[in-house]
């Protein structure tokens, strides 16, 4: 088909409704910010679900692709208190929603997307519903312009002007590598899944995140405010500065809770997090709309983001098929009023 279609954003929404469309005979171009696939790692692990993300991965036709890498026995769920009490113990479970990397979803989407439909190194400047500024040239002549371009979209003021907002927690990140030889202890009380240990009265909480390639991904999370950064004189260029200022906020939790401040391997990573408002809706444009953390930008801990996300991807997909021929109908019927 001829439909000129602009996906901006290749994470998981923008690729999932890329292959699909492309699997149905319309070729999208998808225009992505980075350089190139490997230009940044993609997080950590999340479970897919069978009527989300897993039936958005059946729509790619990538279900074997997916079982290759599915982690089935790492479905395990701990939870203690800041002082290593057990609350929460869940053994050898299994409730259908295997663990999958971020980095192997992307990259089994990519791999199902012919050369030369995503514009790798194109940052977008500004939009109107006809034309796409990048830094360094302008596109024209759209017939639908989709915005999966993540929290800070440059295409959202086209449907809305909400922005997102601080929700007052904030977080350090921390990756652990061959953590079965190196990092054994942490290993084994983390186990097969997800450990998290919750201060019940300081606003702080760790999570353990087991992830492929014997890796562990570790968040620490609290409650602070949107200038904490600046206002904890932290150097964020420094990580000895950035280790102590952990240490002083964690200085009443168990030791070996917080053992991985010292053990970690790489940087330790400070972020903020933000969301959008729940249940946001704006009235369906003609030529444009939103799709994933663009369109409902929300914190990781319910773990439906990546999900959401590839099921918008499945069905603005499924309304374009259905209406080729008036792009307002599929948009329409993809958002409903």
């Amino acid at each position: 088909m001829s439909l000129k279609i602009a996906i901006i954003g290749g994470g998981p929404a923008g690729l999932t409704l890329a292959s699909i469309l492309i699997r149905n005979g319309i070729t999208p171009t998808v225009f992505e910010h980075d350089a190139s696939p490997q230009a940044r790692t993609q997080g950590g692990s999340l479970d897919l679900h069978p009527g989300t993300g897993q039936a958005a991965l059946a729509a790619c036709g990538l279900t074997s692709q997916f079982e290759k890498y599915a982690r089935y026995d790492d479905q395990d769920l701990t939870a203690v208190d800041k002082h290593g009490k057990v609350a929460i113990q869940l053994r050898d479970r299994d409730v259908g929603r295997p663990e999958i990397d971020r980095g192997q979803i992307r990259q089994m989407l990519l791999d199902s997307i012919p050369e030369g439909v995503i514009k790798w190194d194109h940052h977008l400047v500004a939009a109107t519903e006809d034309c796409l500024q990048f830094k360094d040239h302008t596109e024209s002549g759209w017939d639908l312009i989709v915005g999966a371009d993540g929290a800070w979209s440059k295409i959202r003021p086209l449907c809305c002007y909400v922005p997102p907002f601080y929700t007052g927690i904030s977080a350090y990140t921390m990756h652990l590598t061959d953590v079965s030889t190196k990092h054994a202890a942490i290993s084994e009380m983390v186990g097969k899944g997800a450990y998290f240990a919750i201060g019940e009265d300081d606003g702080m909480a760790l999570a353990y995140q087991r992830n492929d390639n014997d890796s562990i991904l570790v968040y620490a999370f609290g409650r602070r405010p949107e200038n904490w950064i600046k206002k904890s004189g932290i150097d964020i260029n420094d990580q000895d500065s950035i280790r102590a200022a952990l240490k002083k906020d964690y200085a009443q939790w168990e030791p070996k809770l917080c053992a991985v401040f010292d053990e970690c391997d790489g940087d330790i990573a400070l972020s903020s997090l933000y969301m959008l408002p729940v249940g946001l809706r704006w009235p369906s444009h003609r030529k444009v709309t939103l799709i994933g953390d663009a369109a409902h930008l929300m914190t990781p801990f319910a773990g439906e983001g990546v999900n959401l996300a590839m099921t918008d991807g499945m069905d603005l997909a499924n309304a374009i098929i259905s209406n080729p021929d008036d792009i307002a109908a599929a948009i329409a019927e993809f958002q409903p009023a």
